[in-house]
């Protein structure tokens, strides 16, 4: 049976990974013939340390060939113990910035909260399909490196996107494992 401290967790774990961070940083985005971005992270939204208790990942398998861009990426936040939010999203924009930041957006093709109890999970609706997007970092002096995220509500699928195509996502989360390799 779900607790109510668990139905409460794992809807605000809603919010947070579907929607991400809210706003967006201006880049010029990078023109090349030929990208491809493979990355698998292993996340932490609250610091560079280990995050008990909960797995946050994103993985991206993308490539772009003179602007048209093509892939697949998936974040998933497993709270354990309580349950796991997935968002899947089509990848149509592949762009690198000016400070070497690498950008995938999408349409949303699917975006799941499925609670460990069994009860039934939430999904947005028929023919939803709002723009999300992730943004991976550079390390910075402290040889941190910072992965932004951004996507729409679940809770409230008639509130905005809060990402746009091909436009950069501010950090949110620390890198804590795994690694992104850009290839030109």
């Amino acid at each position: 049976m779900r607790t109510p401290a668990a139905a409460v967790a794992l809807a605000a774990a809603v919010t947070a990974l579907v929607a991400g961070t809210a706003g967006t940083a201006a880049a010029a985005p990078g023109a090349a013939d030929h990208l491809e971005l493979h990355s698998w992270t292993l996340l932490n939204p609250h610091d560079a340390g280990p995050n008990p208790g909960q797995r946050l990942t994103a993985t991206v398998d993308a490539r772009a060939d003179r602007g048209h861009a093509r892939g697949h990426a998936v974040v998933q936040h497993v709270f354990i113990g309580t349950g796991t939010v997935r968002v899947e999203f089509d990848v149509d924009c592949l762009t690198v910035g000016s400070d070497g930041s690498v950008t995938v957006t999408g349409p949303t093709r699917t975006a799941s909260a499925v609670p460990d109890d069994g009860g039934p999970a939430t999904t947005g609706p028929a023919g939803w399909h709002p723009e999300t997007g992730l943004t991976f970092y550079p390390a910075d002096e402290r040889g941190e490196r910072r992965v932004g995220w951004a996507g729409a509500d679940l809770r409230d699928p008639s509130k905005p996107a809060r990402a746009s195509r091909c436009t950069p996502v501010p950090a949110s989360d620390w890198v804590i494992g795994g690694g992104t390799v850009l290839r030109r």
